[in-house]
């Protein structure tokens, strides 16, 4: 729904809903159209951010995160998703910080980032430069692939 008193095509938060995925749009139009909340959010980002960096942040948040959804998933959750999208980072040190970037100093935000290593080290290791053995790489290796098959949503069928 637009509000009645723009022009047509001068409503920023109708231009920044339009960049909804065609499988989300379908989804929502299935369940009444965009929200009244998604618009709530993004008007009250719109000074903060342009519409245009609203709208790379809907395109990227949805293929870092929900793309690969199936559809009755996806019709299930449409509404959510349609938040998610759209809402405010949750950095508390800068307003400027857009999912772990900044947008002005065009870095990694250190608060959403802290470390860009997997493991961190202890500072006695760094100085002997220290190894893991064969045997424990393997072993931390089989850990984390097992956690990562306990985590997945659907398991594949093995043969």
């Amino acid at each position: 729904m637009r509000n009645p008193y723009m022009a047509r095509g001068q409503d920023p938060a109708g231009w920044v809903t339009e960049t909804f995925p065609g499988p989300l749009r379908r989804a929502l139009e299935q369940h009444g159209g965009v929200p009244h909340t998604v618009r709530a959010v993004v008007a009250r980002q719109l000074p903060l951010r342009t519409a245009e960096q609203l709208r790379e942040r809907i395109e990227r948040r949805w293929y870092e995160r929900y793309a690969h959804l199936p559809g009755q998933e996806l019709l299930d959750r449409a509404d959510e998703i349609a938040v998610e999208l759209v809402r405010e980072p949750g950095c508390e040190i800068s307003n400027r910080c857009e999912d772990g970037w900044l947008l002005d100093e065009e870095a990694i935000c250190a608060w959403c980032q802290p470390s860009g290593t997997v493991f961190d080290v202890r500072e006695p290791d760094l100085a002997g430069g220290r190894r893991s053995s064969p045997e424990t790489v393997s072993r931390m290796a089989a850990e984390i692939r097992a956690s990562m098959r306990a985590g997945r949503r659907y398991r594949p069928q093995r043969p």
